[in-house]
């Protein structure tokens, strides 16, 4: 799961530890790195831990919290930072806003106090993840197409080729030919074609990701990817698990031809020259032969949208309401049907495969696990718009269910720390508040769980145990019943009484002398 890291900067330790723990077990995707007293030993945590979020003192000794984030943003001018004051301090507070504060926590807070911040710092987090992503593609997209021009003899810069000969520097190259007599005997269309070339790109990269295979892969040509791989020798097992899955996801037969270790780039194109006349056959698919720079930006663009949904995803899921990731997929599913027919396809494709990711990199679940990175299946050229929908809407609804399954996992295991809490301290006063406050959930929200998990009120719940223990302590103790009635919680011998023959219609007295 992709995590954010929190720096919490407070002179109070306690304060600072009980933080700690509500922002770990707050279950919002942040993961506490560091901890600081001060603002000097912070700055000096800062390059070590790098956090993505700061939760910071106003008020500390050595050097206080308006200083240490005016340091801080001389040297990450992003970096999400969250005031901790207290009232009394709210002036100093307002100060920090000039510094790009995001929210303020107002000491003492509650934990959902903190999940409040927190959805907000991953809401922020995640738009700043999606510009990073987006950087990242772009230059990505940029290199691709020097490489692609160096393979076919275009024209590129000087700049473009010193950054292209750092890139290849050590790396392996490959081409894989798709097999042109499968394609023609198809007779796709453009947009098929653009399909093909999409879902085949995913399931090459997915398995070369699941085998640790460094590598990345260029369409060319409408039939033809180059592999660049950072391995000198890129095992067989890889390349035939490729063939196999390209033939029994797409029926499409691959041909690979090893080019050999990349060269400088101006030797690229008579490398790929070879390469390519080494291949046996000449393309019957000579319909889109004449548009080669659109297919090959079609499909980064359907790269760039498969990041970009699989963004808006995660950031839903972290709010971890159902109704809001419903919401999401609703519009998304609403996008699709604005499409013109063939778009569809490829639109439908590109939002399965980003659910797909993120299941595998979100859902800590047993049917995530399993899961491989490979679509089994895929929009057919001949199907209807209608059909394209309804395919659309059963991948989303096996999505949903996937993240219920994974809520509800994680809700388990709250309900679980609150019955053990409960096994624990029926003895005492043990109220609801006390257990919610132990396992860092709202009260009001933590009581809706509980019943939903156990099929019991929080009441009824621990009622049940303290009469199921004093009834243990009636059949095998001598033990009196008011201190029966005091080991079990109850404070009042009558009330004990009058409650334990509601759960057994006899009292005390009567349920010890029963055989």
């Amino acid at each position: 799961m992709l995590n954010g890291n929190v720096l919490i900067v407070e002179d109070q330790p306690n304060f600072r530890k009980g933080l700690a723990r509500m922002v770990e077990e707050g279950k919002l995707g942040w993961s506490v790195v560091g901890e600081a007293g001060n603002g000097q030993d912070a700055l000096e945590l800062l390059d070590q831990v790098k956090p993505d979020l700061v939760l910071t003192d106003i008020r500390m000794p050595l050097m206080d919290g308006i200083e240490f984030v005016g340091r801080l943003r001389q040297r990450y001018p992003d970096m999400l930072v969250i005031i901790l004051t207290a009232y009394k301090h709210f002036e100093y507070a307002q100060a920090a806003v000039r510094h790009g504060a995001l929210d303020f926590l107002i000491k003492p807070c509650t934990e959902e106090d903190v999940r409040q911040v927190l959805v907000k710092a991953s809401e922020r987090f995640y738009e700043q993840y999606a510009q990073r992503q987006n950087r990242k593609l772009q230059q990505k997209l940029e290199q691709d197409q020097t490489l692609r021009s160096a393979l076919l003899d275009l024209p590129y810069t000087p700049q473009d080729a010193q950054c292209l000969n750092d890139l290849l520097e050590g790396t392996e190259l490959w081409q894989l030919q798709l097999d042109n007599a499968d394609l023609a005997k198809k007779q796709y269309g453009k947009s098929d074609l653009s399909l093909i070339q999409f879902a085949l790109s995913n399931i090459i990269e997915e398995l070369l990701r699941g085998e640790g295979q460094h590598a990345r892969l260029i369409l060319i040509e409408h039939d033809r990817f180059v592999l660049v791989s950072q391995q000198q020798r890129l095992e067989d097992g890889v390349r035939e698990a490729i063939q196999a899955s390209a033939l029994q996801y797409l029926n499409i037969h691959l041909h690979w031809m090893r080019m050999g270790m990349a060269p400088k780039v101006e030797q690229l194109a008579v490398l790929y020259a070879g390469a390519k006349g080494a291949a046996s056959g000449k393309s019957e698919f000579s319909e889109v032969q004449s548009n080669e720079a659109g297919a090959t930006t079609s499909l980064s663009l359907s790269q760039a949208r498969v990041k970009e949904l699989e963004v808006q995803l995660m950031s839903a899921i972290m709010t971890g309401q159902a109704d809001q990731l419903q919401q999401l997929l609703d519009r998304m599913l609403e996008e699709l049907q604005s499409q013109t027919p063939d778009e569809m396809k490829l639109y439908a494709l590109t939002l399965s495969i980003a659910m797909h990711s993120t299941v595998q990199t979100q859902f800590e679940t047993d049917e995530a696990a399993v899961l491989t990175g490979v679509p089994y299946d895929m929009p057919q050229s001949h199907w209807s718009p209608e059909e394209v929908l309804n395919w659309a809407k059963e991948q989303v609804r096996s999505f949903i269910l996937l993240f219920n399954n994974w809520q509800a996992s994680k809700s388990d295991n709250l309900i679980e720390r609150a019955v053990k809490y409960i096994e624990e301290h029926y003895s005492e006063e043990c109220r609801l508040t006390d257990v919610a406050s132990h396992i860092h959930l709202n009260p009001s929200y933590f009581s809706v769980l509980f019943k939903k998990s156990t099929g019991e009120s929080f009441t009824r719940y621990v009622t049940r145990i303290r009469m199921d223990k004093a009834a243990l302590l009636l059949r095998n103790t001598d033990m009196k019943i008011f201190e029966i009635a005091c080991a079990v919680g109850f404070d009042e011998p009558n009330y004990f009484t009058n409650v334990f023959r509601q759960q057994f219609q006899m009292s005390p007295k009567e349920y010890r002398k029963v055989p």
